[in-house]
């Protein structure tokens, strides 16, 4: 599967969800039980705004605390956007194969454009979940992340902290549902 694409219909869908959230729903619930709307949200733009940086090849030690505080600001969807376009371009001038330093060791762009692709699908579920957003995955999308990408990783992921724990669903379930459970979300 191409990289590049995988992100640009990730990214896609997190902003189709972004643009419908009103500021009044900030403090609702989401599907990540520590963090209401707002929270997610300030995740969400702080992953994406590291993506330029990250692509161009400089270290976490050399971006620091650049995304550090509110990147949401008074206007979420502006403060997106520009996010947004900014790691477009980075991503349609990468290569994929290029070396990029990673917090846990260096590896290919690809891993890492797979792995913010992952992010951001589930996150956009996530938000679209916590605002009465319906969300659906590309199919082929859903997949590759969830064969290709993570299923050989489900102990790792849990034992990471970083994830709920896994949900177990039959194998007819769809794809969706699958890729959600493995992240400990309930479709």
């Amino acid at each position: 599967m191409d990289v590049k694409q995988l992100f640009d219909r990730s990214l896609a869908s997190a902003t189709r969800v972004v643009h419908q959230v009103k500021p009044s729903q900030f403090e609702d619930s989401t599907p990540d039980t520590e963090w209401n709307v707002h929270d997610l949200l300030s995740h969400m733009l702080y992953e994406l705004s590291w993506v330029a940086d990250i692509l161009s090849g400089k270290t976490i030690a050399e971006v620091g605390d650049s995304y550090d505080g509110d990147l949401i600001g008074d206007d979420l969807r502006g403060s997106w956007d520009k996010a947004e376009a900014e790691a477009r371009q980075a991503v349609i001038k990468v290569d994929p194969d290029k070396i990029i330093h990673l917090s846990y060791g260096d590896f290919p762009a690809r891993h890492y454009l797979q792995q913010e692709s992952n992010d951001q699908l589930i996150h956009s579920w996530d938000l679209g979940t916590a605002i009465g957003a319906s969300v659906r995955f590309d199919p082929g999308d859903a997949e590759f992340l969830y064969n290709d990408a993570f299923t050989g990783k489900k102990s790792r992921l849990a034992a990471t902290g970083l994830f709920a724990p896994p949900i177990e669903v039959p194998d007819s379930e769809d794809i969706q549902t699958k890729l959600l459970a493995l992240f400990g979300r309930k479709a």
